[in-house]
């Protein structure tokens, strides 16, 4: 089930469809399938909507909500989530969905994509990119497939060709820093608003120690909002939330007290 999906990625899914008659797919040309919320992994934020995956290595994208501040998805941030680089596993991509599928049409065989926890520089991507032109010069039936895709696309979304993919993202992310009024491990952070010299306590979060249910709910009784959500975000990416540790108990009765029924049902989800 895809319900939340805002309008440019329905649009983005309908055109699939319309790829499908020709007897060609998203997947085939760019090398994306549709996928929902189940294909969330322990690394993936609770607030992040995964409706991408690339088939392999769980690799998938979402769209981050803020602990459902976000109402409306046209303005989410994408977020790509590479689940077997933990703890290196996060990277926003674009700011919104209309940039992503702007992304999608520009970076050829989504260089940025697959290999942002290596990408320091812009040199760097160029490297990659050429050597993926290589590749894909030597593929012809996979360059046919995406050069009719990607032509169609244009048309169909009426998306623009980026100049610098690097810069793209590096400019998605300063948005982001932007936002974010308490940062966390995963370099998400927590966005809203605070109170002028209010105080933000941090969690000293330390993914090689496990965090005691007592310590946990000392902490979480006290805090105020955006020091929780950043201890529960910390805390999933040092990997301490699992079926293995009582931790997770303690998370998924804060979040139910807080009202976060999407992630309840995503944590919750995860159990194994």
């Amino acid at each position: 089930m895809m319900g939340f999906l805002p309008p440019t990625l329905q649009k983005l899914k309908e055109f699939d469809g319309y790829l499908g008659k020709e007897g060609l797919s998203l997947d085939e040309g760019i090398g994306l399938r549709w996928t929902d919320e189940s294909m969330a992994y322990d690394q993936t934020p609770y607030d992040v909507l995964p409706f991408m995956d690339a088939g392999v290595d769980g690799i998938h994208v979402g769209l981050l909500t803020d602990f459902g501040k976000v109402t409306d998805l046209e303005e989410a941030f994408v977020v790509c989530v590479h689940p077997m680089n933990a703890p290196a596993s996060l990277k926003i991509l674009a700011r919104n969905p209309k940039e992503f599928v702007d992304y999608l049409y520009s970076d050829r065989n989504l260089t940025m994509f697959f290999n942002f926890m290596m990408i320091e520089s812009e040199e760097q991507y160029r490297s990659m990119v050429e050597e993926g032109e290589t590749d894909f010069e030597e593929s012809a039936e996979f360059a046919e497939a995406q050069n009719l895709v990607l032509t169609k696309m244009k048309e169909y979304m009426g998306c623009k060709k980026v100049g610098s993919i690097y810069e793209f993202v590096e400019s998605a992310e300063e948005a982001r820093r932007k936002q974010i009024v308490l940062p966390t491990k995963d370099s998400i952070g927590i966005a809203g608003e605070i109170e002028s010299g209010e105080e933000l306590p941090v969690y000293p979060v330390d993914e090689n120690a496990d965090i005691g249910v007592a310590e946990a709910q000392g902490f979480l009784a006290s805090a105020p909002l955006v020091s929780k959500l950043a201890f529960i975000r910390d805390a999933q990416y040092a990997g301490l939330i699992d079926n293995q540790t009582p931790l997770k108990g303690v998370i998924l009765s804060e979040l139910e007290s807080l009202g976060y029924a999407a992630e309840v049902a995503r944590l919750k989800s995860l159990d194994w």
